[in-house]
């Protein structure tokens, strides 16, 4: 062993080890932000933004029994939701929900920003969107979502459809206002069931075929590219294009231009004998009927050309 005079220390004492330093700065740092984390009330003061940011939407009210935070996925996850028909512009007819959540998704790079998840479940539907959060632009992209009854109940006032639809669509807002829209609506299996519509009564029907392919812009005004329903022997088949300027507080308002044709069964003769009048002189061709609708929508009376 090395022997060391007395009154003398090794240079080694003079210089600190290398990093040393660094790495506990680094754990000092962390052990900050890890009591920071465990003391700061984060839940509840994140709970109480977005409580306080749905009890300032007056115009469409959101009632829920609780909401909790997320960690695995970060957001917000809302117990036994209920969709004021406020928000639909008929008061009373609330929608309640079984689920609704919002997560972070994270970032996106058209606009440049942050994305969400928005998760939205019924006894019939379910909706989700990745709606992205820019700098003076948002974009709403709707996937893997399917609008049943009790939605399109809600946002029509009819009680009229027994099956599911396919909704695939981007929506393009500036300034919290819908710049742009373009979706996909179809159903392999649609099915209408009987109801009263202004005085008349009409079977239940099978349709089978469903597409809806449109664009909507900044005005509200819907360019319908195709709308196709029916097949080869259903009830009722037709084929339209056009444009609709919707009415944003009653569908039924909304004003049709739609030009088309469509084909009546035997069936369906008979059981409205109407529209035997409302053909009567008109030649089809291949089985169907040149027609065009005009005017509001609830009002609206076919003109067979």
């Amino acid at each position: 062993m090395k022997k060391i005079p007395e009154n003398h220390l090794l240079n080694e004492i003079y210089v600190p080890e290398s990093g040393k330093g660094f790495k506990r700065w680094l754990a000092v740092i962390a052990l900050f932000f890890i009591t920071f984390l465990l003391t700061f009330p984060f839940e509840k003061t994140i709970i109480a933004q977005v409580e306080k940011a749905i009890n300032s939407q007056r115009a469409c009210p959101i009632s829920y029994e609780s909401v909790s935070l997320t960690w695995f996925a970060p957001g917000l996850d809302f117990e036994k939701p209920v969709i004021s028909g406020n928000c639909f512009q008929r008061p009373g007819s609330d929608l309640p929900l079984n689920n609704m959540a919002l997560s972070f998704a994270g970032p996106n790079f058209s606009p440049i920003g942050v994305r969400f998840k928005v998760l939205i479940e019924s006894e019939n539907s379910r909706l989700e969107a990745y709606p992205a959060v820019g700098i003076g632009e948002q974009v709403v992209r709707i996937t893997d979502t399917t609008i049943g009854e009790d939605i399109f109940a809600a946002l029509t006032g009819m009680n009229i459809i027994a099956s599911s639809l396919s909704v695939d669509g981007l929506i393009t807002m500036a300034e919290n206002q819908i710049s742009s829209a373009k979706f996909k609506v179809e159903s392999k299996r649609f099915k209408t069931r009987s109801t009263n519509i202004k005085g008349f009564d009409l079977m239940a029907m099978d349709l089978g075929n469903f597409v809806l392919l449109a664009e909507m812009d900044a005005a509200a005004k819907l360019f319908v590219e195709k709308l196709s329903f029916g097949e080869a022997n259903s009830t009722l088949a037709g084929n339209f294009k056009g444009n609709i300027t919707l009415n944003r507080f009653n569908m039924l308002y909304s004003n049709a231009d739609l030009t088309g044709e469509v084909r009546f069964s035997e069936e369906l003769t008979n059981a409205i004998p109407l529209i035997n009048i409302f053909i009567q002189g008109k030649q089809p061709i291949d089985g169907f009927y040149k027609l065009e609708i005009k005017g509001p929508l609830g009002q609206t009376r076919p003109n067979f050309l």
